[in-house]
C-alpha cells in the first residue's frame, strides 16, 4: 500500500504547456501593467509645474483661455488686447508641449486655442487661427480633437471683419507762457498738431515808428503884423526944470577970517 501523498502524486496528471503559459502570464501581468502605468505618468505634465511667460499650470492655461473668451464675448472693443493675451497663452502651450510631448491633454488645449483665435475679429488673430489648426493637424493628427476641428471648419461661416477704425485727427497745440502747450477747442479737424514746447514763444510785435514832424508849407497870404511890435509913443517929453549954469561963469571967491 502507498501513502496518500504518494498515491496522489503518482495519479495526478502532468501540467500541459498551455496551463504553464497562462500561469506565467498571470504572474507577469501585474508587473507589466505597473510599468505601463509608470510610463504614462511620466509623460503627463504635473499640476504644479508652470509654463510660459505667465507661469501657467495646465489648469491655469484652461482657465485663462475660458476667461479671456468670456471677456471678449461681452466687449468686442478689446480685440487687440485679447489677441495679445491669447498669444501669451499659446507660448505657454508650446512650452508645455516641448517638455511633455506625449501628454494626452495637449490636443484639447490646442483645439480650444484655435477656437479662441477664430473668435477674435482681427486680421492677426485670423492668421494665427489658421496656423494653430495646422499645428493641431501636424502634431496631433490622430487625436479626436483634430478630427472634430476638420468638421467644424468645413461647416463654419466666418463673421466678416469690421472696417478699420479711422485715425483721429490731432488737435492744435498753442504755446503757453507757463511752459506747457494746451489744445484749442476750435478748428480741431483741419489744423495739424505742432510740437508741445519745442517751438519758441512768439516775439511781441515791434512798435510802429513815430513820423517826424513836417515843416508847414509857405502860405501865399500876406503875413500878419506881429503883435509884439511896439506901438508909437504919443506922449511929448516933459521940459527939464533944472537951471543950467553957463560954462563961462566963474566960481565965487571964498573969504577966510583970521
Amino acid at each position: 500500500m502507498c501513502g496518500a501523498a504518494s498515491c496522489l502524486a503518482t495519479g495526478a496528471p502532468a501540467a500541459t504547456g498551455k496551463e504553464s503559459a497562462v500561469k506565467a502570464t498571470s504572474t507577469a501581468h501585474p508587473a507589466a501593467k505597473a510599468a505601463a502605468r509608470q510610463k504614462t505618468i511620466v509623460s503627463l505634465a504635473p499640476a504644479d509645474e508652470y509654463f510660459g511667460p505667465f507661469k501657467l499650470s495646465i489648469i491655469g492655461i484652461n482657465n485663462t483661455m475660458r476667461d479671456t473668451g468670456r471677456r471678449y464675448d461681452v466687449n468686442h472693443d478689446i480685440g487687440d488686447q485679447t489677441f495679445a493675451s491669447t498669444q501669451l497663452i499659446e507660448r505657454a502651450i508650446r512650452d508645455w508641449e516641448k517638455k511633455y510631448p506625449k501628454d494626452d491633454q495637449l490636443p484639447r488645449a490646442v483645439y480650444f486655442l484655435q477656437r479662441l483665435y477664430e473668435k477674435i475679429l482681427t486680421q492677426g488673430s485670423r492668421d494665427r487661427a489658421g496656423a494653430t489648426a495646422k499645428w493641431l493637424y501636424a502634431d496631433f493628427g490622430r487625436s479626436p480633437q483634430a478630427k472634430q476641428l476638420k468638421k467644424v471648419l468645413l461647416a463654419e461661416h466666418l463673421e466678416p471683419l469690421p472696417p478699420p477704425t479711422p485715425t483721429p485727427v490731432p488737435t492744435t497745440l498753442y504755446p503757453s507762457v507757463f511752459g506747457q502747450a494746451y489744445p484749442s477747442e476750435f478748428n480741431k479737424a483741419t489744423t495739424p498738431r505742432s510740437a508741445p514746447s519745442a517751438a519758441p514763444l512768439a516775439a511781441p510785435p515791434a512798435a510802429a515808428p513815430v513820423a517826424a514832424p513836417t515843416s508847414p508849407e509857405p502860405s501865399s497870404a500876406a503875413p500878419r503884423p506881429s503883435d509884439a511890435a511896439p506901438l508909437p509913443s504919443t506922449a511929448a517929453p516933459l521940459p527939464s526944470t533944472a537951471a543950467t549954469v553957463p560954462p563961462s561963469a566963474a566960481p565965487a571967491p571964498t573969504t577966510t577970517h583970521s
